[in-house]
């Protein structure tokens, strides 16, 4: 519970203090030199998480290093600015939807296994199954897969960087998300389907607490990759106009 409102919430509040930072930037006439700094400090944050996901021992520490992947990809998305900045706005309401499902799911698969190691831990999928299936789809939404939110908030950044003419920028991205996509899948679909020496302690059924929770944040996340509610547009619009963007 306390890391789904660290990384789905409190993570948000952090980069916060980086937009205000930006913000004096622009009327200062520097949004030049902050969105290039800001694209370069997230490309390397970027870097820094697919290095350490790839081989990660710990599944929960696997998921802290996709948050610290994902603000990569907000930076990189203010960074960029016009349409860019609204896809980084976009990109951390999914991606904080996202990511406090799966460390939910993660305390799930403790309270069951009494382990975080990803080498024991097994065949959720038949434990738990319910929390397995979760567990499927928020691997496929946090690595940016459609038809989950974050596939259409990376998309419009990537867009925007293409459109802007860098193309660079873009093609880094999408080699650093592709990591991502193999060291996170190859974890997490091992413990959901592999099979191993890891052993669930004992237990009855899963409780409704236990992931209905979990279950409506990915129906939000789905939801918004099909359709983002005009409310939440227009917020998301005006956000992205105090820095700047289209």
């Amino acid at each position: 519970m306390v890391s789904a409102l660290l990384s789905g919430a409190l993570l948000n509040c952090a980069f916060l203090a980086v937009l205000r930072g930006y913000q004096v930037l622009v009327p200062a006439g520097l949004a030049e030199f902050g969105g290039g700094l800001l694209t370069g400090l997230g490309l390397v944050s970027m870097v820094v998480a697919a290095v350490f996901i790839v081989g990660q021992a710990d599944f929960k520490r696997m998921l802290a290093y996709s948050s610290v992947e994902h603000i990569g990809i907000l930076a990189v998305g203010i960074g960029i600015g016009g349409a860019g900045i609204f896809g980084a706005l976009l990109h951390a309401v999914n991606h904080s939807l996202t990511k406090a499902m799966l460390f939910l799911l993660a305390g799930n698969i403790v309270a069951a296994y009494k382990s975080k190691s990803t080498a024991t831990v097994r065949g959720v999928a038949a434990r738990l199954p319910i929390t397995g299936a979760l567990w499927i789809a928020g691997l496929f939404a946090i690595t940016g897969s459609p038809p989950f939110g974050p596939f259409m908030s990376e998309l419009v950044i990537l867009k925007a960087a293409f459109d802007g003419g860098r193309t660079a920028v873009a093609v880094t991205t999408l080699v650093l998300l592709a990591v991502v996509f193999v060291g996170m899948g190859r974890i997490m679909l091992a413990m959901a389907h592999g099979g191993g020496t890891g052993k669930a302690a004992p237990g009855g059924p899963e409780r409704a607490l236990s992931f209905v929770p979990p279950a409506l944040l990915g129906a939000l996340v789905l939801l918004l990759g099909v359709v983002v509610p005009p409310p939440l547009a227009s917020l998301l619009h005006a956000a992205a106009r105090l820095f700047g963007g289209a």
